[in-house]
């Protein structure tokens, strides 16, 4: 394999390549990486409560950034929103099967030669070196 770098290299690489692909693929349609998570979110469980959901996503965006993704799909007439509430309209709806169309080809490229075993042992080394470091007590100066 070579020389081997920090695994927080290739996390940041990963995470980089992933939101730029994403966000090139989504660019038609004016769209990032962060809608994309949005919409999906409706379309997973029929609305999303916005005081809910903002803190899921609150280390990659800022307030104001997720206002204006809310904003930019109420101005589609993507989505409805009422006591901070989202919920797709019937054009928002019709407009996420197409993009999510371009998430999966993306995904399957993406995940291309690994196995579904691969993403899992991935997911459960990765969580439990999250859980590691968030169970060492915090060190003082």
């Amino acid at each position: 394999m070579g020389h081997v770098k920090p695994i927080g290299w290739y996390l940041k690489e990963a995470d980089s390549l992933i939101t730029s692909t994403f966000d090139n693929a989504f660019e038609c349609f004016g769209l990032t990486r962060f809608h994309w998570q949005l919409l999906k979110n409706i379309a997973d469980n029929g609305e999303i409560y916005t005081k809910d959901y903002y803190p899921q996503v609150a280390r990659f965006i800022t307030p104001e950034t997720f206002q204006a993704i809310i904003a930019s799909l109420l101005d589609r007439d993507w989505i409805s929103v009422c006591n901070d509430t989202c919920r797709f309209t019937a054009a928002g709806a019709d407009v996420f099967t197409e993009i999510e169309g371009r998430q999966k080809h993306i995904r399957e490229k993406m995940l291309e030669g690994t196995d579904p075993e691969d993403y899992a042992y991935t997911i459960l080394f990765l969580d439990r070196i999250i859980q590691n470091l968030k169970a060492l007590p915090q060190v003082q100066p």
